[in-house]
């Protein structure tokens, strides 16, 4: 399959590009504003997204634009008849991700947001392993630093901020371990310039579930996923960006009681998965996207608001 890559980032060259690769697909072309390219690319590259699209040199697209260009770019490409990987958030609100499924249902087109992490085993090995007929507690930390005022994390005009960029990846846990309906919402942001650079808060879920998280673009690097059920308890030390080899940690009275060992490259199977999609002729499915961006929307609305000078 002939892939075209919109934006070439951090992400895109240093994941998802060698990952189209390894799995036996090819980069045929990119838009970049500043003309980057990885070394001895041969394929053509665009200074306007929109002519990598209508090029006819690919057979799909990965955005990894800033995240006020997912919307408009992913349906650029859906109305034009190309496949389209996006990275998260697919849109700045529920409106936006709704309005794109009805554009990919209308021109039976497919569309995948690229949440790498439920490609992984070690979730879909906990997933296998909790009950959903106990309560769950689940406490999610995503931090990382990143204080550059030009980033395009820290510009309200680009949809930066923690809630869009990492909280994600908290709601997306909730969601994956049985979270579908919300009923409380409490917690806080952290505003500095416009965005957030700190989300924490608390919602609770229909389905006996309760999510604790705090996420933030001012603290060192660090992630953890710590599920609790009346008899269990897990700690994944890498659930998000985890290297090829990674590990659960189940856990005891003494500490740790056993650990599980996990060995995969989560972006290759995202993009076996999403040609695999494309060769079935596969639906488009965004429910599991439209709540968590409902979820997002809510916090962005309802949690309170701090202004960081």
């Amino acid at each position: 399959m002939r892939i075209g890559i919109l934006g070439f980032g951090k992400i895109a060259r240093e994941a998802l590009y060698p990952a189209i690769l390894n799995v036996g697909h090819s980069v045929t072309a990119i838009g970049s504003a500043a003309g980057v390219k990885p070394d001895g690319f041969r394929g053509e590259i665009f200074s306007d997204y929109s002519d990598v699209i209508t090029s006819g040199l690919v057979d799909a697209v990965y955005i990894a634009l800033p995240n006020h260009l997912h919307y408009p770019m992913s349906r650029c490409a859906i109305e034009a008849g190309i496949p389209v990987l996006c990275e998260k958030p697919l849109g700045l609100s529920a409106a936006e991700v709704s309005s794109l499924s009805v554009v990919a249902e209308t021109h039976r087109n497919f569309l995948m947001e690229a949440l790498m992490v439920a490609h992984h085993p070690q979730w879909q090995w906990i997933r296998q392993h909790i009950s959903t007929d106990e309560p769950l507690h689940l406490s999610v930390q995503f931090h990382y630093d990143n204080r550059d005022p030009l980033n395009i994390r820290n510009r309200p005009e680009t949809g930066g901020g923690a809630r869009l960029d990492i909280g994600c990846y908290a709601l997306w846990v909730a969601h994956w371990l049985g979270a579908r309906t919300l009923t409380a919402a409490t917690g806080c942001q952290w505003i500095e310039q416009g965005v957030d650079a700190r989300t924490s808060g608390r919602l609770l879920f229909d389905e006996h579930l309760e999510l604790q998280f705090d996420v933030s673009m001012r603290r060192a690097r660090f992630q953890q996923v710590i599920i609790h059920s009346q008899k269990h308890c897990w700690v994944i030390p890498r659930p998000f960006n985890p290297s090829a080899n990674t590990t659960i940690w189940a856990m005891g009275s003494e500490g740790i009681e056993r650990e599980h060992q996990f060995e995969a490259m989560q972006y290759e199977r995202m993009i076996e998965a999403f040609s695999t999609s494309i060769d079935r002729q596969s639906k488009t499915d965004l429910t599991a996207s439209q709540r968590i961006a409902q979820w997002s929307d809510t916090i962005k609305h309802q949690f309170e608001e701090r202004i960081v000078k």
